[in-house]
């Protein structure tokens, strides 16, 4: 499996034409749309099909017994998330500036960013999504203003990943909807808590998408590929011959081997 991670013009055309799938950001409906438009119909000039590229966006849950208790614990959980220091250094990305001497809680730099090309914090993913950081600041500050918010509130409420807020039945509706609207082909969970955090997600939310008939039931094969539902690319399938273990011995003639014994 080969899985691109990013959204670069030069990432999406990779993406096209060798990945299997593409671990992409986009939170809204909309953006998810545009994004899974784009990038499926790169895939016919290198011979390839709508359904061997996989869309699967990063995105948290937050899962209650009622919408507005998730909406009150996503709150909670967020502010945990992000410390001061995390938001400053988020907002150092488009200002390319040490913001360290500013209050996190406080409002936003009345300075313009530094677009020099020299970024210091060079080679970051997040520097490379905002391509306008002049143009990034000003519908910050806008938002900043219109919300009273501090910098550590626009981190905090900007944020990229998509979120699934609700209970069961809001979340398990939210994500067949996006899906169904080809805003993505699945999702790639990322749990606020670590080993447990799905757990609740499979317990409540999977069984629903299940009943919906959008969701297996079993799995299909051995391997993540077999569960994605890809087939094996034919410039990835060796020759028979080739299959060989360390010793040079064909691997079916050691199975036999084995199997003897």
């Amino acid at each position: 499996m080969i899985f691109q991670a990013g959204d670069s013009e030069e990432g999406r055309e990779f993406a096209a034409s060798e990945a299997d799938a593409i671990f992409s950001r986009h939170a809204t409906l909309e953006a998810g749309q545009a994004f899974y438009t784009d990038v499926k119909t790169r895939l016919a000039k290198y011979g390839r099909h709508h359904d061997q590229l996989l869309i699967l966006p990063a995105a948290t849950f937050t899962l209650a017994d009622t919408d507005a208790e998730a909406e009150e614990l996503a709150k909670m959980v967020r502010r945990q998330q992000v410390s001061g220091a995390t938001a400053l250094k988020h907002l150092e990305f488009v200002w390319n500036r040490d913001l360290s001497s500013y209050d996190p809680d406080g409002p936003l730099p009345d300075i313009d960013p530094d677009v020099s090309d020299r970024h210091i914090s060079q080679g970051r993913a997040q520097v490379r999504m905002h391509r306008d950081p002049l143009a990034t600041a000003r519908e910050w500050r806008e938002l900043a203003a219109a919300n009273n918010w501090s910098i550590r509130d626009l981190v905090i409420e900007t944020g990229n990943r998509q979120n699934f807020i609700g209970s069961a039945e809001t979340i398990g509706r939210t994500i067949n909807e996006f899906v169904q609207a080809d805003a993505s082909d699945g999702f790639i969970l990322v749990p606020h808590i670590t080993p447990t955090g799905l757990d609740e997600f499979a317990d409540k939310v999977v069984p629903l998408l299940q009943e919906q008939g959008v969701f297996r039931t079993e799995y299909e094969g051995p391997t993540l590929r077999d569960h994605l539902g890809l087939a094996l690319p034919n410039s990835r399938l060796l020759p028979h011959s080739r299959l060989r273990s360390s010793g040079g011995t064909p691997i079916d003639d050691v199975r036999d081997e084995r199997a003897a014994s």
